[in-house]
């Protein structure tokens, strides 16, 4: 019983630690990147180690990214098969992936209104992240429910009202970036809110995915 259940959930934790990979390859694709330019001046065949690096480290991210995302999806649609209240899950996964091409589609676009655009494009691609994992949350919650798992049920919940706060004060946060002297540090607290949120999301699907 629920075994698609569990095999979603594992899926979508392996899909979580491969966002920790694309995390840490797009740092050092980056870092590669500056040293390779940094190295122009230097010497010719350091360039050629570092642009090495560098591809490895792009290789890596662009995989990684799509095994992912590829995961994840699985990991929803499987999920489903046991328990219908994935399926909101997915469809706010089809709203991040509508809303984040349309920004893409606008990146060469200049002017006020398309920069306003651009930002609530990117503002509806975030909350559909965190909808998506709120929405896994609640239907694990409600297949722990049905097996009688309290411990995952309690953490669920507790995880669920703890989203809720986090995330309402990391879009204060945002809001409030824009104060000079000041705007840089609650910046950089938000995104310690939303790596709080993501790794409280990765322990819960730990505990999870081993309750079926």
């Amino acid at each position: 019983m629920y075994l698609n259940v569990k095999k979603g959930l594992d899926q979508l934790f392996l899909s979580q630690i491969l966002e920790i990979v694309c995390a840490v390859a797009s740092v050092l694709v980056a870092l590669f990147g500056v040293l390779t330019i940094a190295a122009m001046f230097l010497s010719g065949g350091l360039t050629a180690v570092l642009g090495v690096f560098t591809g490895i480290f792009t290789i890596v991210l662009v995989g990684g990214s799509i095994a992912a995302f590829v995961l994840g999806l699985l990991g929803i649609l499987n999920a489903s098969k046991d328990e219908i209240s994935y399926k909101n899950a997915l469809v706010w996964l089809v709203v991040g992936i509508v809303a984040s091409l349309l920004e893409s589609a606008l990146n060469n676009t200049s002017g006020f209104l398309w920069t306003l655009i651009k930002a609530i494009l990117g503002a509806a691609n975030g909350f559909a992240s965190f909808m998506v994992m709120y929405s896994v949350i609640n239907a694990t919650v409600t297949v722990a429910q049905a097996i009688g798992n309290v411990e995952v049920f309690n953490l669920g919940n507790q995880r669920a009202n703890s989203f809720k706060t986090l995330y309402i004060v990391a879009i204060i946060l945002c809001f409030l970036a824009f104060i000079p002297v000041i705007g840089g540090i609650l910046s950089l607290v938000g995104v310690i809110i939303e790596l709080v949120i993501f790794f409280q999301y990765l322990g819960f699907l730990s505990k999870a995915k081993m309750m079926v």
